[in-house]
């Protein structure tokens, strides 16, 4: 039996946006409503914090090794020495709203998701953002716009929204940056939980949270074949690998939890680990449920 282990016991409200840092050899991710940074180092097993400003949407390590975070609807630069610089703001920044998930494609640009904070239905953004400070508007008609990653081959794009239960799948054109034939990967049902962060591992498979479905999802590189995991948290949030893919952290979140939601699931807000190895090996052999 595969086996999840709390590596750090933050408590965060809604932990999100977990990345490998090359550069400092650490797990970052942020807690989006509390507007705080966090950092574990897996050598000590320590974890520091840095407050910042909410709502801190994301994370991400630009190919210079420096690190861009969404506040609300503005991208900023966060250097060595704690200093943060505005760099951009979302074309169709307003008041309730904001930037949600993000990631770097193979050739250093940031793609993006705005969300309105009501959720109101399709009323949400796919950006990228160059290097040159270019922003493009992707596509629109998303509710919560979520998890984005590439297959290995980067030639298809993955970008979920959670409130519609989809992943969608993108035709992907890396010296472009352009996008086409989009279509539905995965769809979940209402009992599966919502499709949140996800990170495509290095033999293709596609895996997604279960936010309020306890659990991951690894789906197969053509999307036919869907293998669950059980988690111990209600609302597991993203999720990213280690340096060398065989570890797999996970992101939490305490929000919106009961009294007894939490009692009975106490390693909420926390973020955990997985042997990734180990996972795939036991799901080669047999499917968990």
């Amino acid at each position: 039996m595969y086996q999840t282990n709390i590596v750090a016991n933050t408590q965060t409200i809604l932990g999100e946006s977990p990345i490998w840092s090359d550069a400092r050899q650490s797990l970052l991710w942020v807690d989006t409503l509390q507007g705080t940074l966090l950092a574990f180092d897996p050598k000590t097993s320590a974890h520091t914090s840095y407050p910042t400003s909410a709502p801190l949407t994301f994370i991400a390590e630009n190919p210079e090794k420096e690190l861009i975070v969404g506040i609300g609807c503005q991208l900023t630069r966060f250097d060595q020495q704690s200093n943060w610089q505005l760099i951009g703001l979302a074309p169709h920044s307003r008041e309730g709203y904001r930037l949600n998930d993000a990631k770097f494609d193979a050739k250093g640009r940031l793609w993006c998701g705005l969300m309105s904070e009501q959720l109101i239905e399709n009323s949400g953004y796919l950006y990228s953002f160059d290097q040159n400070g270019c922003w493009r508007t992707i596509d629109t008609g998303f509710t919560l716009i979520n998890g984005i990653d590439w297959s290995q081959d980067n030639k298809t794009m993955f970008v979920t929204d959670s409130i519609k239960r989809v992943i969608y799948a993108y035709d992907f054109d890396l010296s472009t940056g352009d996008v086409s034939h989009k279509r539905i990967f995965t769809q979940f049902s209402d009992t599966d939980g919502k499709p949140d962060g996800l990170v495509v591992d290095a033999d293709g498979y596609v895996l997604s949270v279960l936010f309020d479905g306890s659990a991951i999802a690894r789906i197969s590189p053509n999307g036919d074949d869907i293998q669950f995991c059980s988690l111990p948290v209600k609302r597991p949030t993203s999720c990213c690998f280690s340096e060398n893919g065989q570890v797999l952290y996970l992101t939490s979140a305490r929000l919106g939890l009961t009294e007894q939601e939490l009692i009975e699931s106490p390693a909420s807000g926390t973020l955990l680990k997985i042997d990734y190895q180990k996972l795939s090996e036991q799901l080669a052999n047999k499917p968990l449920v």
